[in-house]
């Protein structure tokens, strides 16, 4: 099992010889809190060197979307409108849609990561996997009826200098159901259902499942307290099943923090002396390297699907920003808008509903 330091720089090493690098490195975790109808939240962690510069983009109806530079690539128009991470202003990485659909892609590698089958079907390019989910479904039983029958999932490196596309996707909707989507060897693998609710980093979900089924009647002295992918999926499942139920939406969104924030890396985590060649190299490729303290988790978002709520944590302080979807007009008509730099209002002591802030996209 590999560490998050040792994932990332062995990804990392090859991104920089390649001269690729981005948010296809991290080693993050995704938990799903479902089992309260009345507040179902999803949240996940940022594991990176740094904190990849997040920007939040508003998008509404009717903007036009394509699956890559493919020539069979899909085309289509935005059917609901969303709220989305976009990493160094380059991909869209987390996020939910007005109808209470959130996704998240996190690193993840298993040999070819090009679809085999769907051969005849229009392709969706990594850097498009979020953006097609969101668009276009309003709950995780279509996205996945989709994905299994209409597309073809391309992993591809992206046409800029730092960006590489291996990864997983998580999503989840307001009724609770969830799937995580892999591709291992050219095979997409699903695994649907309201029991999926932590995805974490390599290995395949099905041996992570094997793992977590020994850890079933674990008592808390039982359960690994590293930062391992595994361990971290244990972790927090363990710390998911154990949850009170909440009196109040601000509870639940609390809970489910605690639990995220028991899977996290202190920022500046010690590297040994084979990662510092990749932090350097790394820096090279990052807009903001100033931002860069080592390992660790740099942010944490929190998608609440029962209330519309779209949460940003930065590691860089103590307070939290936020958008209300029901307060944003996703009509057809409105421009694409956009957050910029959303770290700095965490950094600048802002705390609270950022709406405001949003600027249309030139």
């Amino acid at each position: 099992m590999k560490t998050l330091s040792r994932t990332l720089s062995a990804t990392l090493i090859g991104l920089a010889l390649g001269g690729a690098m981005v948010s296809s490195a991290e080693a993050c975790t995704r938990a799903f809190l479902n089992t309260d109808p009345g507040n179902i939240i999803s949240a996940r962690n940022l594991d990176f060197f740094g904190p990849v510069d997040p920007a939040l983009v508003i998008t509404p109806r009717g903007v036009s979307h394509n699956g890559g530079d493919d020539a069979h690539a899909a085309h289509w128009k935005t059917q609901y409108g969303s709220v989305v991470i976009y990493a160094d202003d380059a991909f869209p990485m987390d996020g939910m849609n007005e109808k209470g659909l959130a996704g998240h892609t996190l690193f993840y590698t298993n040999g070819s990561q090009e679809q085999q089958s769907n051969q005849d079907k229009p392709v969706i390019e990594s850097r498009a996997w979020l953006s097609y989910i969101l668009d276009n479904f309003a709950t995780v039983n279509d996205a996945v009826n989709a994905i299994q029958h209409d597309v073809r999932l391309v992993a591809k490196k992206m046409p800029i200098d730092y960006a590489s596309d291996t990864k997983h996707i998580a999503i989840e909707d307001a009724s609770g159901d969830s799937a995580i989507i892999e591709i291992d060897n050219g095979k997409v693998n699903i695994y649907h259902g309201k029991q999926y609710q932590v995805m974490t980093n390599p290995p395949s979900y099905d041996q992570q499942l094997k793992n977590l089924a020994k850890y079933s009647h674990a008592t808390r002295d039982q359960i690994p307290l590293g930062l391992d992918a595994d361990q971290r999926l244990v972790r927090a499942t363990f710390d998911l099943k154990n949850l009170p139920k909440a009196d109040t939406k601000n509870q639940a969104q609390g809970f489910l923090l605690s639990v995220m924030h028991n899977i996290e890396y202190p920022i500046g985590t010690p590297t040994g002396p084979h990662e510092k060649p990749v932090i350097d190299a790394y820096a090279k490729y990052s807009k903001n390297p100033q931002f860069n303290k080592g390992i660790g988790t740099y942010w944490t978002t929190l998608s609440d699907l029962s209330h519309g709520e779209y949460h940003f944590k930065s590691t860089f302080a103590p307070s939290q920003v936020w958008v209300k979807l029901g307060d944003i007009n996703f009509a057809a008509d409105q421009p694409v808008r956009k957050i910029q730099h959303l770290n700095d209002y965490a950094e600048k002591g802002w705390e609270g509903n950022v709406l405001a802030q949003a600027q249309p996209v030139k």
